[in-house]
């Protein structure tokens, strides 16, 4: 039975870092660790259609794609 200055560490740690506690508990659930989230954006229908055509046809993976775009914006603004 654990201790209650386990427990009242683990409650300050919880606390403290919610996305580190929940991603330790994901990993005793399934073994797996993710390192990605799902986002939700609302983007013209327009520009959708091109993007996706565009990936469609270069053989890209949207994701991908969107994700490198981020990285090189938050880069720049270093």
């Amino acid at each position: 039975m654990p201790s209650n200055n386990f427990l009242k560490i683990a409650g300050n740690i919880a606390e403290r870092d919610k996305a580190l506690f929940d991603t330790l508990i994901e990993f005793e659930k399934t073994k797996r660790i993710r390192t990605k989230t799902r986002l939700n954006f609302t983007i013209d229908k327009a520009i959708a259609s091109r993007f996706k055509k565009f990936c469609r046809d270069k053989g890209f993976n949207m994701s991908a794609k969107i994700e490198q775009a981020i990285g090189n914006l938050v880069e720049k603004d270093k």
